[in-house]
């Protein structure tokens, strides 16, 4: 009869040392694991905190007689000029979903919203935002809420503190560029911008 094989701590082959450092690895993964999903509920109310947040917003404004536009994006980010984009724009970049593409277009045209915030959070390594562009003489807003990893900003936020100035772009999934807003100072996008390197060679060191 062949017998069922038993477990290490059984086996007098195998050295107590072998089985502590299986238990501490095996205590190690768990424990790991354990963080990773604490992780992902905390970045997860982040995000449904950031919409609320939005929608919060968004009916202030109603509530005052303005018309608004409120979209939350499948894709957020900043961009650089270290991208390989052949325009060397920079700023911060929403990607909207197509069913919200002609809502967004018809806002945009219809007015300038030379007054912008951002209401930002920060959760582990990502960011949480909810841009909001209003034009008071047409009485219109636009929300748009994002998230991005904090890591993609560096290049982002040197250029932007370069110039003086920044940008935010909408697009649909397509790469369709809807509209681009221009906005004076940047520290609202990149509060840490100014203790960035004068050097882009030396953001490894930040």
């Amino acid at each position: 009869m062949v017998e069922a094989p038993g477990h290490a701590e059984d086996d007098p082959d195998v050295s107590d040392d072998a089985v502590t450092e299986t238990a501490a690895a095996v205590e190690e993964h768990e424990r790991r694991a354990a963080e990773l999903k604490d992780t992902a509920g905390e970045l997860k109310a982040a995000w449904e905190d950031t919409i609320a947040d939005m929608r919060a917003i968004a009916e202030e404004w109603r509530e005052e007689g303005y018309e608004v536009t409120d979209i939350v994006a499948v894709d957020a980010g900043p961009i650089g000029r270290d991208s390989n984009d052949e325009d060397g724009e920079y700023g911060m970049e929403f990607v909207i979903p197509d069913d919200d593409a002609d809502e967004f277009v018809e806002a945009f045209e219809a007015g300038e919203y030379g007054q912008y915030d951002v209401y930002r959070g920060e959760v582990q390594a990502d960011a949480f935002i909810v841009e909001e562009l209003v034009d008071h003489e047409v009485e219109r807003v636009i929300l748009l809420a994002g998230a991005y990893h904090l890591r993609d900003t560096k290049m982002a936020a040197w250029a932007a503190r370069e110039e003086g100035e920044t940008f935010t772009f909408v697009r649909t999934l397509d790469k369709t560029r809807l509209g681009t807003f221009r906005h004076e100072g940047y520290e609202k996008f990149f509060p840490r911008a100014d203790d960035l390197p004068e050097d882009p060679m030396d953001f490894e060191l930040v």
